[in-house]
């Protein structure tokens, strides 16, 4: 119970209270959302969040948007009735569906305007558009740091995890594979009993999420440094956008944007606070030969450029090119 009563404190108190977001307005015009994490998961779950409060905000309560998370639709399984029309918006991170070019945003340096002047943001939405049949709206980095791995038992007296299974997704797989360990992938609902149990041997995930989903009960060595940025997004199925208002589209516009600024903010917030937490719940910070800290962030950037070439083909070609051009990278 401490880790879910500890995050939503810390929610609570930067006035993000679960309560008062549930509040509809009444005859709002009324939007569905699919979201790939539970409330439970506070901190992965407060991106979408934000996002309804600020929609509420800015259209004086004439729009609401309503939240269903994985117990409606399995995380992996969410872009196609998004895509369909059968809900009116997602939720979710670009490893979970194919050709997720936006998986990109988690390896470019920590930086919102240069990411949308630089005309990054144009062509990922683009691609979202004609891919998924979906706009985007925002692209939320949960603060300008990324993820963590964690264990069940300590790094190897090499300075390593070799031989063992660690829980991840794809953009995870070449920096558990750098340190010798083997990829398995899973949703982050079936990490604690897979832990528990030794179907894995650790995970990666966000690092600002390990408090929420408790984690840190089971795997009790948190290893650092971290790497990339977790970078998730929120978008609309194309019909319904393109049937809104003009005034409507620049409001939601407007909306992503200002989610973008406070979702970043708040994560870095939450990051600090937890892992004071977690150091006083007796989880050990395992820190990599500085050596092999750089290989993993190395690995993590060009893996993943990888990755977007072979999903997205002359897409995740033309992105490289773009972000290369604005020095975003190599």
């Amino acid at each position: 119970m401490v880790a879910r009563i500890t995050s939503a404190r810390v929610l609570a108190g930067l006035g993000l209270g679960l309560g008062l977001a549930l509040a509809s307005p009444v005859q709002a015009q009324t939007f569905k959302m699919l979201g790939g994490w539970s409330e439970s998961n506070t901190t992965a779950y407060m991106p979408g969040l934000v996002f309804k409060q600020q929609a509420d905000k800015a259209s004086g309560g004439k729009i609401a948007i309503t939240i269903s998370g994985p117990e409606a639709v399995p995380p992996f399984e969410q872009m196609q009735p998004v895509s369909a029309g059968a809900f009116d918006m997602v939720y979710t991170h670009p490893a979970y569906h194919p050709k997720g070019l936006a998986g990109v945003l988690e390896i470019l340096p920590f930086g919102l305007e240069k990411i949308r002047s630089s005309g990054v943001w144009e062509h990922v939405d683009k691609f979202y558009q004609k891919t998924h049949n979906l706009k985007i709206l925002a692209f939320v980095a949960v603060g300008s740091e990324g993820y963590h791995c964690y264990l069940k038992a300590p790094l190897s007296a090499a300075g390593d995890w070799n031989g063992r299974k660690i829980r991840g997704v794809a953009p995870h797989g070449g920096v558990i594979k750098a340190l010798g360990g083997v990829l398995v992938v899973m949703p982050m609902g079936d990490v604690y009993t897979s832990i528990e149990k030794g179907v894995v041997d650790g995970a990666c995930a966000p690092a600002n999420v390990m408090l929420a989903t408790k984690h840190h009960e089971v795997a009790k060595y948190r290893v650092e440094p971290r790497f990339g940025l977790l970078v998730s997004m929120i978008g609309m199925n194309l019909d319904k956008w393109k049937a809104l208002s003009p005034d409507q589209q620049k409001m939601l516009t407007q909306v992503g944007i200002d989610t973008e600024k406070e979702v970043a903010r708040l994560g870095d917030e939450i990051l600090a606070k937890e892992n004071k937490t977690l150091d006083g719940l007796g989880v050990q910070v395992q820190t990599l030969p500085q050596a092999k800290g750089d290989e993993i962030k190395a690995v993590f950037e060009t893996s993943n450029w990888g990755l977007a070439e072979a999903c997205c083909g002359e897409d995740g070609k033309a992105l490289h090119e773009i972000a290369k051009k604005a020095g975003l990278a190599k």
